[in-house]
C-alpha cells in the first residue's frame, strides 16, 4: 500500500467535483467521493471510517484511477457470465407465449382440484 496522499497526482479536484455533479451511477459516485476525499487529505483508513468502505476498497478505487485513468476507473469491466440457455430465436419465441392470453396455449378450464382440502 501506498502512503496516505501518495496517489492521484495527476487528478484535480476539481476535475473530481465536475464528474460527481454529473455521475448518476451509485457505484461510480462512491469511487468518485472516495478519490475527492483522499484528493483533499484524508486517508483510506478515515474514509472507511466516515463512510463504512473498507480501508482495501479504497485503495483498489484508488488504484484503478491509476492504472484505468479516470472514464475507465468509474465503470467495472464487463464480466463474462454462463451462457444462456436459449438462444435468441428461443427467447423470442418465449417472450411472445408468455404475452399471449392463457387460453392460447390451451389454459381455459379452471384448475383441477387435486384433492386438496381448503378450510371454508
Amino acid at each position: 500500500m501506498t502512503k496516505a496522499g501518495g496517489k492521484l497526482a495527476e487528478v484535480t479536484e476539481l476535475h473530481l467535483r465536475q464528474r460527481l455533479a454529473e455521475e448518476t451511477d451509485p457505484k461510480a459516485i462512491k469511487r468518485l467521493v472516495a478519490a475527492l476525499e483522499y484528493k483533499q487529505g484524508l486517508s483510506p483508513a478515515k474514509i472507511e471510517k466516515k463512510y463504512g468502505w473498507s480501508e482495501q476498497t479504497v485503495y483498489n478505487w484508488l488504484n484503478r484511477f491509476e492504472e484505468r485513468g479516470r472514464p475507465a476507473a468509474l465503470r467495472d469491466k464487463p464480466r463474462l457470465g454462463r451462457k444462456p440457455w436459449l438462444d435468441p430465436t428461443q427467447r423470442r419465441q418465449l417472450f411472445a407465449a408468455l404475452n399471449e392470453p392463457p387460453s392460447e396455449a390451451g389454459y381455459d378450464a379452471p384448475a383441477i382440484d387435486r384433492g386438496v382440502r381448503h378450510r371454508t
